[in-house]
Formats: structure tokens, C-alpha cells, sequence
């Protein structure tokens, strides 16, 4: 029989002799390999968890911010000068011509002759009053009066902005990539500051227009860059509950808070400097989030992923033996770590992969525009905008919850269907039921069941893709989920044709998207395809018809 080696160490008790580090050099080869042996979700990662509240609160307010900078209040009609001596209804009755519908009256044409009230004598407005009873105050769309003929300008200004995100995307993309995950989100962040407090001063559209289209490159990246930080700290089992959970929590936090913020500032230029305050985070992220420790390996520098080890070590009270930072290293400086390297047209190279490439792609695209189309429709809603608003947003608590619970039970497909045909219903009732509490409460269902979709999408993705190409990947499904983003308001803008239209629209492209998802393997319980050809097999030999809870099977996907 053969003697263990002696590898113990100076200064080393006797008789404590550590273990040989052969057996760990050939297991610790990455980052996640290091993570339990320092902690992978102790007191390390609840302050990580903690460090997201200012990331999503920024999510929140680039996302919907501009919906109450721009909100226009419903009840409008034409202004005529030398009329300030009667009330509002004398001077509508005198004026403007009553319609059977509501609102009961024209708000785009007048009579130009109060005593000819003839079609003759109909005028388009050039300027308007605005009822303020449910909408405070006089946005910067209402004050340039972007109504009727105008109205597309708000959506066109919402559609720059997610063009700017496109553009943020590619440059934070690779200043990410070659600067470090801090110092891009620290500019990113920064830019949308500078933006957020710029969009104050904005006086006419197209400065507007601009401003909106630099807070637009802040978008998105302002909370990827650090969940993925959070994640990569995190044991891969507890992923799901951080995204569903915390980051669940804090958005649907800040974006239930937001409209009231809105309503008792109720001054769209002092809004702008409120938005900007979780912002500030650009200041202190250096601080409060580490740097991505597979950049420092990716950047050949191991010794700052040791050093971070260690610190995560002291957090969350951990001993490790000091010889598997030997060995991690020891992997690193060999080489032991390569990986195969790849584009993303490779995702479409082989017919399977780029099947479910472009299936994932259009899934998430689809949900993304039937998610900002129910946002934007709780604006035509009779009901106050604010109270619909927080109403739909806090469901993002409860749709989280259900999702960590069923989640891993139900499996990614059968979690994806249902919410999304359960969308496509409500958004189908929805064309008939337009008024009243009825038609709210579809809206925050439809909400509901879209914030589970959402949830679950861009995780598909994670899942689906290949390691070698995987956040090349993402970034593509990225990129055409914000096209999807920039096209919602036009969906809203189609009420203008028939008020029924953006309804339909949107329970088409719900009804599409369950039909997708269902074409996709499922990945719960799976390991992650960690080449292109494990993407090509990855789900070959699953059935069709199979729930991952049930074990029933049927004919292959």
C-alpha cells in the first residue's frame, strides 16, 4: 500500500496533515467549482441581495418614468380663447360638439361658429384645456399638446428611447467585456443620471426625443450588468429564488410606489429630478458590488479571483484549507480551464440549435410586446391611471412567489404555457369589456400571468443556449425583445383606427407565444449544454407531451 504524500506545511500542527491537492486540482477548475468552498449563499450574498434595491428602483423608473413625464389626461378638448368667464361645462356645451360615446364630447375639432353648428363649421383644435381631476397636473405632452393628430408623438418618444437601449446594449456591451462589468455599469448608470436630470429642461420634441434616446442607453444594462454580477456570487440552485424573489420584490416595490410619486409631485419637471435619485448609485457601485469575478478570469487575472474568494470566505465565516486556492490556481496557470470558443452565428449552424435559437428569440420578443402592451393600455382605462397602475405592478410580488414555488415542479414549458394562454384570454375579454371594474381587473390578471412569462423567458434562454455562445446569445435575444419594446406604443397608437385593435393584437401575439414556448425542451433538472453540440442534442430525447412533475411521455419534441 502506498504512503499518503506529506504535504503539510510550515507552521502546520502535527499530525494535521492537508490533503494532497491532486484530487482538488482536477475538481476546482472554475469559479463555481471555488463557491462552496468559501460560501455560496451566506451572509456574502444576503448583502448582494440587499445591494440590488437601488439597481432595480433605477430598472423602475427608466422603464415607466417617462409614461408619467408624458401622461396625458384623458379628458381634453379644444380651448377657445375669450371664453374664461364661463365654467368648463358652459364653455364645452357652447363650443364643442357632443358625441354619444365617451368621452361625450369631440376632444380633437370645435365649431367655429357657436351659432352654425353644422359639420361646416367644424375646426380642428390648435390649442386645449385639460381636466386635471384624475391627472394632477400638466405634463410635458400636455403642455405641448401632443394630442389627437399629435398624440403619435408620445409613442414615437417612447420608441427613441428603447432605440437608444439597442445602442447602449452594443457599446456597454463591449466596454463590459473589455473595461470590467463596474466600470461600464458606473458610465452606464451615469449617462442615464445626466439624461434623467437633462429631460427637466426638454422644451419642444425633438430635445425631448434626444435626451430620452441617451436615458434610453441606461435601460436594461442598468440592471443586467448587476443581477449577472449577483448571480455569478451565488450557488446555482439559488438563482431562480434571487431572480424571482429579491429582484421580483424590489421592482415590483419601486414600480408600485412610483405612480403616487408621481401624483404628489405632481410636477413633471421636478419628477425628472426625483428619477434620477436612484441613479446616484453610479456613485457608490464601486462600493457596494464586486467585479465579475469570470472577467478577472477571462481577463487573466486569477489572483483578484482568489483574493475576492477569500474575502467572501471572511463574510460568510468560512475556514477553507488554504491548498484550494493552490489548486484553483495551479488549474488557471496550466490552462486546465479552456473553453471552446464560438459566434453567435454558430447558434445557427445546425438545424436544432437554431431552432430553438430563434424559438427563444421570438418567445421572449412576443412577451415583451404584449407585456409593454398592457402597460400602456392601462392609460386609456377609465379608471384612475395611478390606481390601475400600482394595481398591475404589485402583482410582480405575488407572480414571483408562485413561480419559485412551482417552478421547479412544473418545469420551464409548462410554467411558460400557461400564463401566456391564460393572456391571450384575458387579453380577449378585454376587447369586449373596456369600462368599469371589470375591465381593470383583467388588466391586472393579464399582468399577472405576464410578469410569470417574463420571469421565465430570458431564463429559457440562459438555459437553452450553449455555454460557448450563450452571452453572445442572450444579447441577441436582448436586442429583439427591446425591437419588440419600441414597437408596444404603435400597438396602443392602432386605437385611433378602431378602439378594439390593440386588444386583438395583443391577444394574437399572446395565443403565438403559448404555441412557441411549447416547442421548446424543457431544462428543468437538465445540465447546461456546455458546447455547441450539446446545444444540438440538448433535449432530443424528451417527449412532446411530458411534464417533468407527471413523468408522462409521449412523442419527441
Amino acid at each position: 500500500m502506498k504512503s499518503r504524500p506529506n504535504n503539510r506545511r510550515p507552521g502546520d500542527p502535527q499530525g494535521s496533515d492537508i490533503e494532497s491537492t491532486e484530487p482538488l486540482r482536477l475538481n476546482l477548475k472554475s469559479f463555481d467549482d471555488m463557491l462552496p468552498h468559501v460560501g455560496d449563499f451566506g451572509f456574502y450574498q444576503w448583502l448582494l441581495l440587499v445591494s440590488l434595491i437601488p439597481y432595480c428602483f433605477t430598472y423602475s423608473v427608466l422603464y415607466f418614468g417617462q409614461i408619467f413625464i408624458t401622461l396625458v389626461p384623458e379628458t381634453h378638448w379644444c380651448h377657445v380663447d375669450g371664453l374664461g368667464n364661463l365654467t368648463i361645462e358652459e364653455r364645452r356645451n357652447e363650443n364643442i360638439p357632443q358625441l354619444n360615446k365617451d368621452p361625450p364630447y369631440d376632444t380633437c375639432q370645435r365649431w367655429n361658429d357657436s351659432n352654425a353648428k353644422d359639420n361646416s363649421s367644424l375646426v380642428s383644435c390648435t390649442t386645449w384645456e385639460y381636466n386635471l381631476t384624475t391627472v394632477p397636473y400638466m405634463s410635458l405632452a400636455a403642455e405641448l399638446d401632443w394630442v389627437c393628430e399629435r398624440s403619435y408623438l408620445v409613442s414615437t418618444a417612447r420608441s427613441i428611447f428603447f432605440c437608444g437601449s439597442i445602442v447602449g446594449g452594443i457599446l456597454f456591451g463591449w466596454l463590459a467585456d473589455h473595461k470590467g462589468r463596474i466600470p461600464a455599469l458606473v458610465i452606464c448608470n451615469g449617462v442615464g443620471l445626466l439624461a434623467t436630470v437633462a429631460t427637466a429642461y426638454a422644451n419642444s420634441f425633438w430635445s425631448f426625443a434626444l435626451i430620452r434616446f441617451f436615458a434610453g442607453l441606461s435601460f436594461d444594462n442598468c440592471i443586467n450588468i448587476p443581477l449577472i454580477i449577483v448571480l455569478e456570487y451565488v450557488a446555482v440552485n439559488k438563482r431562480s429564488l434571487v431572480v424571482n424573489g429579491a429582484f421580483g420584490f424590489y421592482f415590483a416595490l419601486s414600480s408600485t410606489i412610483l405612480p403616487w410619486i408621481a401624483y404628489f409631485v405632481a410636477d413633471w419637471r421636478i419628477l425628472c429630478y426625483v428619477f434620477a435619485i436612484p441613479l446616484l448609485s453610479a456613485i457608490v457601485t464601486p462600493w457596494i458590488l464586486p467585479e465579475s469575478a469570470r472577467w478577472y478570469l477571462a481577463s487573466g487575472m486569477a489572483d483578484k479571483v482568489v483574493t475576492k474568494l477569500k474575502r467572501i470566505a471572511l463574510f460568510n465565516k468560512k475556514t477553507p484549507d488554504p491548498a484550494i486556492y493552490d489548486a484553483f490556481m495551479t488549474n488557471q496557470e496550466k490552462g486546465d480551464c479552456e473553453e471552446q470558443t464560438a459566434t453567435v452565428l454558430d447558434l445557427f449552424k445546425t438545424r436544432r440549435l437554431a431552432k430553438h435559437t430563434i424559438l427563444v428569440t421570438v418567445f421572449w420578443a412576443l412577451i415583451a410586446l404584449a407585456f409593454d402592451g398592457h402597460v400602456y393600455s392601462l392609460e386609456s382605462l377609465s379608471e384612475s391611471v395611478f390606481l390601475s397602475f400600482t394595481l398591475t405592478s404589485a402583482t410582480e410580488f405575488p407572480a414571483g412567489i408562485l413561480l419559485i414555488l412551482i417552478l421547479d415542479r412544473w418545469g420551464r414549458r409548462a410554467c411558460s404555457f400557461v400564463p401566456t394562454i391564460l393572456t391571450a384570454v384575458c387579453s380577449f375579454l378585454m376587447i369586449f369589456i373596456t369600462t368599469g371594474t371589470a375591465s381593470l381587473v383583467l388588466a391586472v390578471t393579464a399582468r399577472f400571468f405576464l410578469n410569470m412569462a417574463a420571469n421565465i423567458a430570458l431564463q429559457f434562454a440562459a438555459e437553452v443556449l450553449p455555454t460557448p455562445a450563450r452571452a453572445q446569445g442572450v444579447a441577441l435575444v436582448h436586442i429583439f425583445g427591446i425591437i419588440a419594446h419600441s414597437m408596444a406604443p404603435y400597438v396602443v397608437e392602432m386605437a385611433h383606427i378602431w378602439d378594439k385593435l390593440p386588444m386583438i393584437t395583443l391577444t394574437v401575439v399572446s395565443l403565438v407565444a403559448a404555441i412557441l414556448v411549447l416547442h421548446l425542451p424543457e431544462t428543468m433538472g437538465e445540465d447546461l449544454p456546455q458546447t455547441l453540440q450539446e446545444g444540438e442534442d440538448f433535449g432530443r430525447e424528451q417527449k412532446f407531451w411530458s411534464v417533468p412533475c407527471t413523468g408522462k411521455k409521449s412523442r419527441p419534441i
